[in-house]
């Protein structure tokens, strides 16, 4: 099958076929979105719907149909949905041609999904991805063979270290004594980051890691990985006892009920700081929610926009039941702030709600939906480009923080944070005023 027919009646054909599936589009759009797609409420074609009726793993000698149907249906989807019709600038019937032979001729997931990947790694596009099923679950099921450990990168370090910021109960590095705060210098020698992270250990392997402790101490320890589920990361804590340190390493609508439960269960704290760092971003509905924590009444969110045109949908995600915190607040940022992140800073900065601190922000805000394609896998697929509400586009610039704080963490457990001590002489400055929300008249 060609990846495209350029003859007038097959073309006339298709757009009829479109126009159907549009208007079907319509009523299965409220399914999808509460299906939880990412990032966005676009709407996919019935088609993905379809795929999700045939899931099954190729069947015995059909493994080379089966990878081009798939091939194909990845190929086709970014062609007639990626949010640039230009493909980036991309030679999109080139690409798929390039890289079809190897997919065709793929004997598993892993090539299949290779080839796949090559030919969307065409795009420049770090939100446009294929995942196999298995792929998948291991990276967003949030279950797999861990030691135990949450970490985040030590920014200002060059040798891959991290920090534990929170230790899974019941897991090896609990039953070793590790700690929060501590310093992992290493994994068998490596980078953590090399060693760690979801498909990566063994049921039962046996790691060997080097730690510095909150005292300075080197401390060498052996961690075996075992299979099982982990929280999402989420921390409040009071600092200088009046100020409300939140952090989150996503935005899903669990997080936006705990945060909004968590401002008003401290409703002394005369300044609010949200450690955005490290947050890769998450669900549009879930950043609304959490806007609504902090203003007094909806505010513009800016637009999304796809092949040239603004998204009506965007511009109507509720913005309610929030705790309109009104106090100061400060929002931490780094170069590994992304996607719904970066989009929440740069709303916040634009009308005067918060101090943005820290470093200039990933860049990394198209707006994507996960696809499902047939044999169980995901295409994530860029749909929407984001435009501030004063028109800036993130996507490649990030978003400037307001006080520039390089080299955002400390190196050492006991270190000071700088991000957070910049924070702090602002809530404590007289020179340096922090926004407030607007009052809300009624």
């Amino acid at each position: 099958m060609r990846l495209s027919n350029d003859e007038p009646d097959a073309e006339m054909r298709r757009a009829k076929r479109r126009g159907a599936l549009q208007r079907l589009s319509a009523c299965l759009g409220l399914a999808l979105i509460c299906a939880g797609l990412f990032g966005c409420a676009t709407i996919p074609p019935p088609r993905a719907g379809w795929n999700l009726m045939a899931p099954g793993a190729p069947k015995a000698g059909d493994r080379s149909a089966f990878n081009v149907s798939v091939y194909d249906n990845v190929w086709n989807w970014v062609r007639g949905h990626y949010y640039d019709p230009g493909m980036n600038g991309a030679d999109w019937h080139a690409a798929g041609d390039r890289h079809r032979p190897a997919a065709a001729a793929a004997k598993d997931d892993t090539e299949l999904y290779a080839a796949i990947n090559a030919m969307l790694d065409e795009l420049h596009d770090r939100h446009t991805h294929a995942t196999s099923a298995a792929e998948f679950a291991r990276t967003f099921g949030h279950r797999g063979v861990v030691v135990g450990i949450r970490s985040e990168p030590v920014r200002a370090a060059t040798d891959g270290r991290r920090r534990i910021v929170e230790v899974f109960p019941g897991g090896a590095a609990e039953e070793a004594g590790v700690r929060r705060g501590w310093i992992l210098l290493s994994c068998d020698g490596r980078p953590p980051a090399e060693v760690l992270g979801p498909g990566k250990l063994q049921d039962g392997q046996v790691v060997h890691c080097e730690f510095l402790t909150a005292e300075g101490e080197r401390r060498a320890l052996e961690l075996r990985g075992k299979r099982m589920s982990y929280p999402t990361f989420r921390s409040a804590r009071l600092v200088d006892g009046t100020i409300l340190l939140v952090q989150f390493e996503e935005f899903d609508m669990p997080t936006a009920a705990w945060l909004r439960q968590t401002i008003l269960d401290h409703p002394a704290a005369r300044g609010l700081i949200l450690d955005l760092r490290g947050n890769g971003g998450g669900h549009l509905f879930a950043l609304a929610a959490i806007l609504a924590d902090v203003f007094p009444k909806p505010v513009s969110m800016g637009e999304m926009v796809h092949r040239g045109r603004s998204a009506r949908w965007y511009r109507s995600i509720p913005q309610t039941d929030g705790a309109h915190y009104s106090g100061p607040v400060a929002v931490l940022v780094s170069k590994y702030t992304a996607s719904a992140a970066e989009i929440f800073s740069q709303i916040l900065k634009e009308h005067g709600r918060a101090t943005i601190i820290g470093e200039r922000t990933a860049g990394a805000t198209l707006t994507s939906v996960f696809w499902p394609l047939r044999g169980g896998g995901k295409l994530q697929l860029s749909v929407y480009n984001y435009h501030s509400p004063e028109g800036r586009r993130l996507e490649g610039n990030g978003v400037l923080p307001d006080i520039e704080v390089p080299g955002t963490e400390p190196t050492s457990a006991d270190a000071e944070d700088p991000a957070l001590q910049a924070a702090l002489r602002v809530f404590t400055s007289e020179t340096h005023e922090v926004p407030a929300a607007p009052e809300l008249h009624r």
